[in-house]
C-alpha cells in the first residue's frame, strides 16, 4: 500500500520552451528618384519587429518583417539622407505540449549586417538576426502529506512563494502628437521607441497598468541644407489587463516589451508643421506571487510495518523582490581616426544583460554599443561606434535570480571634451523581479508493505548509548519507534544528542 494523500500545492512558472533561431535579411535597394545618389554609406542597421506570436498544436509561430535602415552622405550636398526597406520574416519553433495557461516571451539581436553598393543608386545587403523564443506555463506542485498515524515523518519549515497569478495582453497605444515647438520634421534618419512600467495596482482578477513610452527621433529639419535635429517625446498609457488570480497582496513582476512601432508624418490643418503620429504594440507581461510559509516532508518511516520512502527534489522561490533601480554609466569615448568639430547625435545601439549570484545579492552586467553621429574638421558627416562594458549591484538581499531581466537607457548627455574625445553620462534603468530559488530533497511517498510487520519482541524499553552529535530522528528511525515518545521518555527538546548518554527507546 502506498501512502501518499497529496493535499498541499503550490505553484511555480516552469519553461516549457527556450529557443532561439537565425532569421537571414537580405535585400536588395534601389533608391527612388527623388533620393539623392550615394557618396559613401555611414551605417546599416537591421530592426527587427514582431507583429503575431501563435501557439497552437505543439507550434510556437512568430511572424514580422525585419527594417533594413541605410544612413549615407548624398553625393551632392555631402548631407545625411536615409533610405529603407522591409524584409518580412516567419519561424516556426516546437514547443513539447500547449498548456492552458502560458506567456510567450521573445527577443531579438542583430547579428550581423553587409551593405555593398553596386552603384551610386542600387545597394545589396546581407545580414542576419537572432530571434529568441520562450514559452511559460504555471506548473502546479503537491506537496506529499499523510495522515497515517503508523507513519513517523520529519518536517521542515520553509518560505514560498505561490505563483497566484500568470496572464500576458498586447496592446497598441496610438498618439498624434505636436511638433509645432520643435524644429519641423521633413525626413526622420533614426528613431527608437522603449516603453515601461511606472504603476501597477491589482485588484481581483484585473490590473490597472500605467506606463510610458519613450520616442526619440533624430531626422532631417530641412533636406535642401541637411540641418538635423533631434527631439524626444514621453507618452503616458494606462490600461486594464484581465489577470485570473490577481489579488491585491500578490507581488507583481512585470515585463513591458515593444514588439513593434510605426512612426507616420501627418499634415496638420491648424500649422505648417506635420503632426507626428505614432503606432506603438505593447505587450505586458505579469507573473504575481503571494509568499507564504510551508512545510516539506524530508524523511518518513513506518512503526508497524515494513516501508520504502521515495524521494524527489522540490524546486521553490523562496522570495520575490520587485526591481526598479536607475543606475549612472560615465563613459569617454576616444575617436582615433578624425577630428570631431559638431557632434549631431549620440544614442545606444545593442544593450546586453546577463545576472549572476553573488555573496551580496545579484550582479548585472553587460555592454552598450553607443552610436556617434557628428560632422569631421571638413564638416563632412562622420559615424562612430564604441562599445562599453557596465556593471551594477542590484540590492535585494537574500535573492539569487532575476525573472525579466530589462534594462534601457532612459537618458544621454554628452559634450565633446576635445576634438577626438567624447564624455559621456547615461542613465540607465534597471528592472524586472529578484527571485531567491532554493531546491530541497523531499518526500514524493511511502510504500508500505502490509504483508511484513515489524518484529517486535516482549522487551517495553531498550537502552542505547547515544554518542554526542547523534540525531535523535536517526536513533527513533532504527528503533522503529516514535520520536515524540523518544523525546519525552527522555525528557529532552533538541532534535540532537548534546553530549554522550544513555536513553531509553520506548517501545510502540
Amino acid at each position: 500500500m502506498e501512502l501518499n494523500q497529496d493535499t498541499r500545492t503550490f505553484r511555480t512558472p516552469q519553461v516549457i520552451a527556450d529557443s532561439v533561431a537565425e532569421q537571414l535579411a537580405d535585400a536588395d535597394i534601389t533608391l527612388p528618384d527623388y533620393c539623392p545618389n550615394i557618396e559613401k554609406i555611414l551605417k546599416c542597421t537591421l530592426t527587427p519587429k514582431i507583429q503575431t506570436r501563435t501557439l497552437s498544436g505543439g507550434q510556437l509561430q512568430v511572424e514580422g518583417f525585419c527594417v533594413i535602415t541605410v544612413l549615407y552622405v548624398d553625393g551632392e550636398k555631402k548631407t545625411i539622407r536615409c533610405c529603407e526597406q522591409n524584409v518580412n520574416f516567419s519561424q516556426s519553433f516546437s514547443v513539447r505540449d500547449t498548456p492552458e495557461n502560458y506567456v510567450i516571451l521573445t527577443k531579438t539581436k542583430s547579428e550581423y549586417i553587409n551593405c555593398r553598393a553596386l552603384s551610386p543608386r542600387r545597394l545589396v545587403i546581407h545580414g542576419a538576426f537572432s530571434l529568441y523564443a520562450k514559452v511559460i506555463a504555471a506548473k502546479t506542485n503537491t506537496l506529499y502529506t499523510s495522515d497515517d498515524p503508523t507513519l513517523e515523518t520529519r518536517k521542515m519549515q520553509i518560505r514560498c512563494a505561490d505563483l497566484k497569478s500568470l496572464c500576458q495582453e498586447q496592446f497598441t497605444v496610438s498618439e498624434e502628437i505636436s511638433s509645432a515647438d520643435k524644429p519641423a520634421v521633413e525626413s526622420l534618419l533614426y528613431s527608437s521607441v522603449t516603453a515601461a512600467v511606472t504603476e501597477c495596482k491589482s485588484v481581483t482578477g484585473k490590473l490597472m497598468v500605467n506606463g510610458e513610452i519613450n520616442l526619440k527621433m533624430f531626422y532631417l529639419t530641412d533636406i535642401e541644407s541637411g540641418q538635423t535635429a533631434k527631439t524626444e517625446y514621453i507618452i503616458p498609457f494606462s490600461q486594464v489587463i484581465d489577470c485570473e488570480g490577481a489579488e491585491d497582496e500578490n507581488r507583481c513582476v512585470l515585463d513591458c516589451e515593444v514588439l513593434s512601432y510605426e512612426i507616420r508624418l501627418k499634415n496638420d490643418v491648424l500649422s505648417e508643421k506635420p503632426m507626428i503620429a505614432l503606432d506603438a504594440k505593447i505587450c505586458v507581461t505579469q507573473e504575481g506571487f503571494l509568499p507564504r510559509d510551508e512545510y516539506l516532508i524530508t524523511d518518513a518511516y513506518s512503526t508497524k510495518y515494513c516501508s520504502v520512502p521515495s524521494f524527489e527534489n522540490v524546486k521553490v522561490i523562496a522570495d520575490t523582490v520587485p526591481v526598479s533601480e536607475s543606475f549612472i554609466e560615465k563613459i569617454t569615448a576616444k575617436i582615433d581616426n578624425c577630428q570631431i568639430s559638431k557632434l549631431l547625435d549620440i544614442y545606444p545601439g545593442h544593450i546586453t544583460l546577463d545576472t549572476s549570484p553573488t555573496d551580496d545579492g545579484i550582479k548585472a552586467c553587460g555592454k552598450i554599443n553607443m552610436c556617434i553621429v557628428a560632422l569631421n574638421e571638413d564638416e563632412f558627416p562622420v559615424f562612430i561606434e564604441r562599445s562599453f562594458e557596465y556593471s551594477h549591484p542590484i540590492s535585494a538581499a537574500d535573492c539569487n535570480a532575476m525573472i525579466f531581466p530589462s534594462v534601457r537607457m532612459s537618458s544621454v548627455s554628452y559634450r565633446l571634451a576635445d576634438d577626438n574625445s567624447v564624455e559621456l553620462r547615461c542613465e540607465m534603468k534597471l528592472s524586472g523581479g529578484a527571485v531567491n530559488n532554493e531546491s530541497y530533497r523531499a518526500v514524493s511517498g511511502v510504500e508500505v508493505n502490509e504483508d511484513q510487520p515489524l518484529e517486535t519482541d516482549d522487551c517495553a524499553l531498550t537502552l542505547y548509548y547515544a554518542a554526542g552529535g547523534e540525531s535523535l530522528w536517526d536513533i527513533a528511525k532504527s528503533h522503529k519507534t516514535g520520536l515524540d515518545l523518544l523525546l519525552a521518555e527522555n525528557e529532552l527538546e533538541e532534535s540532537t544528542v548534546e553530549r554522550p548518554q544513555m536513553l531509553l527507546i520506548p517501545k510502540i
